[in-house]
C-alpha cells in the first residue's frame, strides 16, 4: 500500500520577490546639490578678518551651567532661527567679551 505524496522538502526554480513589482522612478527635482550649512561663525575679531573655531579647550565646569548653556543654545536657536548658534560660538563670545572687559 503505497500512497502518492509531495515531497516536504522541493526546489524553488525562482526566488518570490521575483514577483514584485519594480519600483516607481522618482523624479529628480534638485538640479544644484544643496548648499552645506554654514559652520560655526565666532564673533569678528579687532582686526575685523573671521577665524575659524579650530582651538578645543578642555575645561571643567559645572553640570548646572552645562545645562543652562545648552538650554540656552536651544532657546536661541529656536526664537531666532539661527543654526548657527552653539555651545562654542557662545562660549567663543563669552570669553571674548570677558577679556574685553578687563582689559586684556
Amino acid at each position: 500500500m503505497s500512497t502518492a505524496r509531495k515531497p516536504a522538502i522541493t526546489r524553488t526554480t525562482s526566488h518570490p520577490a521575483d514577483a514584485l513589482p519594480d519600483r516607481p522612478t522618482v523624479p529628480n527635482t534638485r538640479t544644484t546639490p544643496p548648499a552645506p550649512a554654514p559652520l560655526q561663525e565666532p564673533a569678528p575679531p579687532a582686526g575685523g578678518a573671521a577665524e575659524r573655531l579650530t582651538e578645543q579647550h578642555n575645561v571643567r565646569i559645572r553640570t548646572s551651567t552645562k545645562s543652562r548653556l545648552g538650554k540656552a543654545v536651544d532657546k536661541l536657536r529656536y526664537e531666532t532661527g539661527d543654526r548657527t548658534i552653539s555651545i562654542a560660538s557662545i562660549t567663543d563670545q563669552a570669553l571674548n567679551d570677558y577679556l574685553t572687559q578687563r582689559g586684556c
